[in-house]
């Protein structure tokens, strides 16, 4: 990859780019759809994708790269800085946010986000995939066609304790009726199964599953309990267990309701997150309730 040096500038209350602005004319959208509709068409193109990145070094340097596409195999989210920053005014309709997340590189990292679609998403994936690196905005991908070129930045990349490398698009189910919108989804998930990534669309959750999310995020907050071995003891209790029995095991009171909320929210035991959580609520190892409609295959 081509390195530069790049200084971080603020956001002065508007949306911001920390990448040099895309080259070339746009590449015509009915080429666009066409290309993404053709699945050899769509897998050359992304074969022959860029990419552009703002990195970190372990100094604090920031730096902006372009490379072929190949070459983020070998990045690491740890050192990923958003490629952009949201706008941030008055009177504004968006919701914007920063969120701590896990990170292997630092002592602690926080990551933003565009919208609260993309927050709770986020801390959904938290507890279901319970990623080690996590960055947001991470990257450019640009695709060169005839009639010009197109690019997209993803919104989200993990990667987790395996080593498996989630990258993620949220959106709302209405703007997939879009073909330019799906057609430059379908280019990114072809540019991820070239990568050996898995890719993943996301439209807006259940209210319910919201709510949940956002109180167990609240509780991420008990840092002095031994998390493995609480979980572990909870996994040895005989038969079933239920919220109620779960925080009696865990000390009793509200402290034991806390430690419970603290081990779900990281993903050590669950409960069902698309229901109302309630005192005979299940407590188990494994992830439970029905389907995600929320996931949208490309």
């Amino acid at each position: 990859m081509r390195k530069r040096h790049s200084a971080i500038p603020h956001r002065l209350g508007r949306r911001t780019n920390f990448i040099p602005s895309l080259e070339g004319r746009p590449a015509k959208w009915a080429q666009v759809v066409d290309i993404a509709g053709d699945a050899t068409q769509r897998a050359s193109v992304a074969a022959a994708a860029t990419a552009t990145l703002l990195t970190i070094d372990a100094v604090g340097t920031a730096s902006v790269a372009t490379g072929d596409v190949g070459s983020l195999r070998s990045m690491v989210p740890d050192r990923l800085l958003p490629v952009r920053r949201p706008a941030s005014h008055k009177g504004m309709t968006n919701y914007i946010s920063r969120v701590v997340v896990p990170t292997e590189a630092q002592e602690t990292r926080a990551v933003w986000c565009e919208s609260f679609n993309e927050l709770t998403h986020l801390r959904d994936l938290l507890i279901t995939s319970q990623p080690t690196q996590v960055a947001t905005q991470p990257f450019r991908l640009e695709w060169a066609m005839t009639s010009g070129v197109r690019a997209h930045v993803p919104d989200l990349l993990l990667r987790d304790a395996d080593q498996r490398v989630i990258l993620i698009d949220v959106t709302t189910r209405n703007k997939l009726d879009d073909p330019r919108l799906r057609a430059v989804l379908q280019l990114t998930a072809a540019t991820a199964e070239r990568l050996g990534w898995e890719y993943q669309v996301r439209t807006e959750l259940p209210p319910q599953r919201v709510r949940n999310l956002n109180f167990l995020h609240a509780g991420r907050n008990d840092t002095d309990q031994d998390r493995l071995g609480a979980a572990r003891i909870l996994r040895q209790q005989a038969g079933s267990i239920d919220v109620q029995r779960a925080s009696e095991v865990l000390g009793g009171g509200p402290r034991g309701f806390v430690r419970l909320w603290d081990l779900i929210a990281h993903g050590h035991v669950h409960i069902n997150l698309d229901g109302q959580i309630d005192l005979d609520s299940p407590v188990t190892s494994q992830l439970t309730g029905g389907g995600a409609p929320w996931l949208h295959a490309m």
